[in-house]
């Protein structure tokens, strides 16, 4: 039975809420400002939080932005149902502090449950597919046991970590320390390394329009498809921006295009349209024409050191960063590598 959290400075509407969840097979807790709410949801862990607009003490929105910072409080969805901030920015406003719903009083019981059971599925969807990533990057280490050591020596806090909550692969501040010791490597054997960026777009659009459930959802569905077709000698990473990292040692200017190249056609042909999740969406078919070819560009770059010389590892990071923005700028949805005297395009959706 899933267990929700309501909270609402109004005791007859948390009573009519109690009564159709209830009903409706719900486990129902009640919080009376967004104070409470937080306290009673780092205790309890709810399922699901509905929140009220306008409360004493603490609003929902304030009370939203507090439980997405807490680690043990982010992953839980949230919907607004408030009658007070009705405008389509007060909406935005909602969605972009995390929320996965916003809903106006007086509100159809029906669709409410409808759409409190949607949320639920995707949370259910978005758990299974964040394990499976965990999963697919746990295998393709190959040295699980120095990383376990460098967690060790490295963590210094819960905003160290060197996995991404959200998507299952490094972090960004763990991809630095690997980019760093593979540059140094690279010197010292003489080999290439290689590093694409995949920059992922309109996945803030996407999360205004569907809820960013939606939108973490694609993103880790990438993360996984990227999982599957690359190396295991690859190290991959990624960040809030909306950014993939794809550290490829030992990996030539030849190489690291074939590569590249097996990156952009996995994501060009990753069609989302028939998706489970989508399905929770309840949209029409022009609506899901969206998810069948996602947007994106990627930017590549190459340090031999038999061939050039190169500062440190961030003038790598500088030039795939260089070449990602050549092939944004020239319309997106193509690889661009980086050339010592020029950026070159080298494929074209």
């Amino acid at each position: 039975m899933p267990k929700i959290l309501v909270a609402d400075d109004n005791q007859e509407m948390l009573v009519t809420l109690s009564r159709i969840f209830s009903f409706h097979q719900f486990e129902v807790e009640t919080a009376h400002n967004g104070l409470e709410a937080i306290e009673m949801a780092r205790k309890s862990k709810p399922d699901l939080i509905i929140l009220d607009g306008k409360m004493p003490e603490m609003d929902g929105f304030e009370a939203c932005k507090v439980l997405k910072s807490k680690s043990d409080t982010r992953d839980i969805p949230v919907i607004f149902l408030t009658a007070q901030y009705t405008h389509p920015e007060q909406r935005v406003t909602g969605l972009e502090l995390g929320a996965e719903d916003y809903m106006l009083k007086p509100f159809n019981s029906r669709e409410l449950v409808a759409r409190t059971k949607a949320v639920l599925r995707r949370t259910e969807l978005l758990t299974m597919l964040r394990d499976e990533n965990a999963r697919l990057a746990d295998n393709n280490s190959k040295i699980r046991g120095e990383l376990n050591e460098l967690l060790k020596a490295t963590r210094k806090g819960e905003g160290d970590s060197f996995i991404d909550p959200l998507t299952g692969l490094y972090s960004n501040s763990f991809f630095e320390r690997r980019l760093q010791e593979e540059f140094l490597r690279t010197i010292r054997h003489k080999k290439p390394l290689s590093l694409v960026i995949v920059q992922m777009h309109q996945m803030e659009r996407i999360g205004e329009k569907y809820g960013i459930q939606v939108s973490h959802y694609i993103m880790m569905k990438c993360a996984n498809a990227l999982l599957t077709h690359t190396r295991v000698s690859d190290v991959l990473a990624s960040n809030s921006d909306d950014k993939y990292f794809i550290l490829l040692p030992e990996t030539d200017h030849q190489g690291t295009y074939l590569e590249a190249e097996r990156v952009r056609i996995v994501l060009q042909t990753l069609d989302l349209s028939g998706d489970e999740l989508l399905n929770t969406l309840n949209i029409n078919q022009r609506q899901q024409n969206e998810f069948q070819n996602l947007s994106f560009s990627l930017g590549s770059s190459t340090f031999d050191p038999n061939e050039t010389e190169m500062d440190d590892q961030f003038e790598l990071l500088h030039q795939a960063d260089q070449a990602l923005r050549a092939a944004i700028h020239q319309g997106g949805n193509r690889l661009v590598v980086f050339q010592t005297n020029h950026t070159e395009d080298n494929q074209e959706e």
